[in-house]
């Protein structure tokens, strides 16, 4: 493989890994056994691109599960902090969660 080959593999498994959340994990939870719990939007903040530019930003949401906090960007500007949302995580792997869709 030439280094110009390289290189654009390289980039494009950081950007994979920066995004992991939405490309990977949000997906699987779609085939794995989750459960639900109540989250809290809370007061940290996940800046859009340019969003330091802008002030383009939604804020994160937290839960804990015994004992251990996770969070996670609510990717949704319509939250305010102190929201209670529902979470849908793995059971397994709760790091992989999101907001649960009202149906």
């Amino acid at each position: 493989m030439n280094k110009k080959k390289t290189l654009l593999l390289l980039i494009f498994l950081v950007l994979i890994f920066l995004n992991k959340n939405v490309l990977i994990y949000r997906p699987l939870l779609n085939f794995v056994t989750t459960k639900t719990i109540t989250g809290k939007i809370i007061d940290k903040k996940n800046f859009l691109r340019r969003g330091y530019l802008t002030n383009a930003s939604n804020f994160y949401y937290e839960f804990n599960i015994n004992g251990k906090e996770y969070s996670n960007p609510s990717y949704d500007n319509n939250y305010k902090i102190g929201d209670f949302v529902l979470i849908e995580y793995s059971e397994s792997f709760p790091f992989m969660n999101r907001i649960k869709e009202v149906e």
